[in-house]
């Protein structure tokens, strides 16, 4: 799987992914929780999400929070 290189400090994408409900599809803040749409995280992340192309990404923020964690675990 390709992820699109981002410049943020791993510790900043380990919060947000510890701050995600996947079941909810909502950012949970210290303000309250937002709502957040497949097509906003496929923007973010870069990708093409017109037409067949994006039910193959819609896992891409659940492998991208595993493989933040992973890193996490392994550094520690």
């Amino acid at each position: 799987m390709h992820i699109p290189p981002m410049r943020v400090h791993h510790k900043l994408l380990k919060e947000l992914a510890n701050s995600f409900n996947l079941d909810k599809n909502t950012l949970e803040t210290s303000y309250g929780s937002f709502r957040v749409k497949p097509s906003t995280i496929g923007v973010a992340l870069g990708l093409n999400a017109s037409g067949d192309i994006f039910p193959e990404k819609e896992n891409t923020l659940k492998n991208l929070t595993d493989e933040i964690m992973s890193i996490g675990v392994e550094n520690e």
